[in-house]
């Protein structure tokens, strides 16, 4: 067996593929359709089988609830099977030497134990449950807030060293020093002060400075021992329950996942919410830096232990375990999305982004956003484990691009420059304590940073004469970039430790932090240092930068280019790491998990999905399922226009689409439409720059006058606190005249990939017709785009070169088709809604671009060669549904 069926098939699971279940087994809250009933049945079976599997269900087939009721069916079973509750216990008892009937008894012991503790937590849950359901019925409520006051709120910004510190001379804080680092081989250690005398020999030094290690206070960037919280050794912690973790894009679709767990009938649901502490955080000092960064910083900042206690945080520091596991109880008794959930630790006075840390074992369903389950390193600082637990991806149409955005880094020239500043005045202040190898790692950060400036520097003179600097790109191969940096002789892996077990940033971050609020003080009118002041410490991304540079040389590339520097008419270059292989990045999660669930309501293409991210699985461990909608198909109309009212073709090619001539047809073509659909219109453009190229010709040659003799035009805008209130006054506009009166209505322009194209709800009135203007393609003058296509080609060698089906076309084709399923998907939201799909550009009539809609809604296309056809088509779908 390889390590993959390994992964797959622990020896702890049995795997019983089921009897077709009772729908009532799922304790779905409603009678379930067909199709839902279809979804959970399948859901059982694959993580049941402990697959990857692609559920597609269309919006307004209910696939939130089918999710839930289908994986906590299996969540149930799976407990009440008991699976060998000790994990792997039984394997290691068989090196013992022991009699077996002694090993026997231990076992059995242990599982008693087990049983024990899950009782007396799910008693006390109970309570609460019970007593917080009793106080709901009250006009108090449970989660009133309870505001702590302290003397020392005031001193936030306290300044440690005195006003003289521009002399290095004078001592600087001894929080910011780092700790000795000892050795620099594989096994160096850091150590706090591990100083034990030249009298010991090297292995005792060994011994005692694992002991220490082993004893101290751990606290890295983002994890704190479990110890620390509880105060219980691992063993007297209740066993943890085999999980589900659901993850979404957003918490507010997150918040809408738990109000649909809250129908269903699993009453007794411990689920738990995992989110930020710009989220969770409830220490007012803390929350007013609003700086996420910042928040962080300051956060650890008050944990360490050299803080004085006057300075600690009073809602983690001072809390003893009681208090911890208290939030804990109260957090799993009922279902509570994040904002409750902050509520409930400002009434126990305890901090909720450590608690719901701490309550991640003891839940049944864990709610995260993406970007805390695609990092590994994320995933090992919250505690987070998916050995032998199910992970559900909802929205997962984009993953492929999350997973490239999340792992790709870029940093720009001021970046860079400011990087080594701050390192240049650390190192300053405090050359004379640093210790061991610590200066000898910071001049070798100070002389990468030397490297990247000099490659900038480079790049900027050698496009000194190009004017088009925003598409001015050049590409290179990791190994090659290093080896123009001249930094071939260092060891990344070990700068990469180093950086890590000496939080060498986090330290720099606060010390600049200090020297920050100091100097804005001390010289008001010096340029130079007002503008460095006002500057966020950079070493954080310049080190995620200089991590990625040890992925594998095919598995990213790097880019050097240009940015616009915001409010000037100049440009800045920068260095950007593209990654160019999300499946390695994304292995992991797969290689752990017992089961992964990518599910949303278009996952078309899905084969590009699977090439991408699961190429190395055998066939037999992914399955598929995808479900039609519930709607009649009477209720749907989708058609292509392929001509105009004139008869000129409607082809929106880059080269074509600005075409005045073309832009008029359509501006016809959209006004005639308007006069026949009712109520509301969403018609989504590729780009803001397009929609604004269209609206001002229409503004010019009347068209909009005349759209909007029938209908009241909205626009996408492009702030986000924005949105809101457009999408408020579209929908009141409707509301307010009759429905299915055509001498009203509102028609509203988006742009496919904005902010109204996901997420939304064009529901019933608001989105009786769906128009689509061309096909969406990505810039293909994009360097970044040309790699990635490159890439996929160079996998897909069976492929001859330059054909345009080639892999990377594919892939092409395949980016611009999700966008557009994204849009067209956002009108038909329930069982009895209807509308009609207008797809304008005669591609779409193409079988290439034909099948890569989603299935319920090309199965009925209607192509209209003439446009006459397409008034007929759309007048008489509303005149039946009158």
């Amino acid at each position: 067996m390889n390590q993959l069926d390994r992964q797959q098939h622990p020896k702890d699971l049995q795997f019983r593929l089921p009897t077709p279940l009772d729908c009532n087994e799922f304790q779905f809250p409603f009678e379930p359709y067909s199709i839902q009933y279809e979804f959970m049945q399948k859901l059982y079976t694959v993580i049941e089988k402990g697959q990857v599997a692609i559920f597609e269900s269309p919006t307004g087939t209910g696939k939130s609830l089918s999710l839930i009721c289908g994986a906590l069916k299996w969540l149930n079973d799976n407990a009440s099977r008991h699976e060998n509750p000790l994990g792997n216990s039984a394997e290691s008892d068989t090196a013992s030497n022991e009699p077996s009937w002694i090993l026997e008894y231990h076992r059995e012991q242990m599982r008693e134990r087990e049983k024990q503790k899950k009782q007396e937590l799910a008693n006390r849950i109970r309570r609460i449950r019970e007593r917080e359901l009793a106080q709901q019925r009250t006009p108090s409520s449970f989660l009133s807030r309870k505001k702590m006051k302290t003397k020392h709120e005031n001193e936030f910004h306290q300044i440690h060293c005195n006003n003289n510190n521009n002399n290095e001379n004078e001592e600087a804080p001894e929080e910011f020093v780092l700790d000795d680092y000892n050795s620099d081989d594989d096994d160096s250690k850091i150590g706090t002060n591990n100083n034990f005398g030249d009298n010991y020999s090297a292995e005792v030094k060994e011994l005692l400075a694992r002991f220490q290690e082993n004893q101290e206070f751990e606290l890295d960037s983002e994890k704190v021992n479990n110890k620390n919280w509880s105060g219980e050794d691992d063993e007297d912690e209740e066993p943890e329950e085999t999980k589900i973790y659901y993850c979404s894009r957003t918490h507010s679709q997150l918040s809408q996942f738990i109000q649909e767990v809250r129908k269903t009938r699993y009453d007794e649901l411990k689920l738990i919410s995992l989110g930020s502490r710009k989220n969770l955080c409830i220490n007012e000092k803390v929350q007013k830096l609003k700086n996420v960064a910042r928040m962080n910083e300051q956060c650890m900042e008050m944990q360490k232990p050299n803080t004085k206690s006057d300075k600690k945080c009073p809602y983690f520091s001072k809390i003893g375990k009681s208090r911890m596991l208290d939030f804990r109880d109260h957090a799993l008794a009922l279902v509570r999305n994040i904002e409750e959930l902050v509520e409930v630790g400002q009434k126990l006075e305890t901090c909720p982004y450590y608690g719901t840390r701490k309550s991640i074992k003891q839940s049944q369903i864990v709610t995260l956003p993406y970007n805390l389950l695609l990092s590994k390193s994320t995933r090992e600082s919250m505690g987070i484990s998916l050995k032998n637990n199910v992970v559900i991806i909802d929205e997962a149409h984009n993953l492929v691009e999350t997973i490239t955005a999340v792992h790709t880094v870029y940093v720009d020239h001021s970046q860079i420059s400011r990087a080594q500043l701050q390192l240049t005045r650390y190192l300053e202040r405090y050359k004379r304590r640093l210790k061991g190898k610590n200066i000898v790692y910071i001049r070798q950060i100070l002389a990468l940073l030397d490297a990247l400036t000099k490659c900038l520097n480079q790049w900027t003179k050698s496009c000194e004469n190009k004017r088009d600097k925003e598409n001015c790109e050049e590409i290179k191969m990791v190994n090659e970039f290093m080896h123009h940096l001249n930094i071939d002789n260092l060891n990344l892996f070990k700068l990469e430790k180093y950086l890590k077990k000496s939080n060498l940033a986090r330290k720099l971050n606060g010390f600049m932090d200090k020297m920050e609020f100091h100097e804005v003080k001390i010289h008001p009118s010096n340029d130079d240092v007002n503008d460095y002041s006002s500057s966020i410490p950079c070493l954080n991304q310049i080190e995620t930068f200089f991590m990625s540079l040890t992925n594998g040389d095919i598995d990213g590339r790097i880019i050097l280019g240009f940015m616009p520097i915001a409010g000037t008419s100049k440009y800045q270059p920068y260095i950007k790491y593209l990654l160019l292989n999300p499946s390695n990045q994304f292995k992991d999660v797969v290689m752990e998990a017992r089961s992964v669930i990518l599910a949303g309501g278009t996952m078309e293409p899905v084969k590009d999905l699977i090439d991408q991210l699961f190429s190395y699985l055998p066939p037999e461990k992914i399955d598929r399922f995808s479900c039609g909608h519930i709607i009649p198909k009477k209720n749907l109309l989708t058609l292509v226009v392929s001509n105009g009212p004139t008869g000129m073709p409607m082809e929106f090619t880059f080269e074509r689409r600005t075409d005045e001539k073309l832009i008029d047809q359509l501006g016809q073509t959209i006004s005639n439409l308007c006069n026949i659909i009712p109520d509301g219109i969403v018609c989504f453009f590729g780009s803001y720059a397009y929609l604004e190229k269209v609206y001002l010709r229409w503004q010019q040659n009347n068209t909009l006058e005349r759209i909007q003799k029938r209908k009241k035009i909205f626009r996408e805008p492009r702030q986000s606190n924005e949105v809101d209130k457009i999408l408020r006054d579209y929908s009141a506009h409707i509301h307010s005249i009759p429905a299915g009166s055509k001498n009203g209505g509102a028609l509203l322009f988006c742009v496919v990939g904005g902010k109204m194209s996901e997420g939304i709800n064009f529901a019933d009135r608001l989105g009786r017709g769906v128009l689509m203007v061309g096909l969406p393609f990505a810039n293909m003058n994009s360097a970044a785009l040309k790699e990635k296509m490159k890439y996929i080609d160079q996998k897909g060698q069976d492929t001859r070169s330059g054909d345009q089906h080639s892999p990377g076309r594919e892939y092409y084709e395949n980016l611009c088709m999700r966008s557009v399923n994204q849009s067209i998907g956002r009108a038909i939201r329930h069982k009895t809604d209807y509308a009609t799909i207008v797809l304008i550009d005669r591609r779409f009539s193409t079988p290439r671009i034909r099948q890569k809609l989603p299935g319920w809604i090309c199965e009925n296309v209607v192509e209209c060669s003439k446009f006459g056809n397409v008034i007929c088509n759309v007048a008489s779908f509303f005149r039946n549904r009158d």
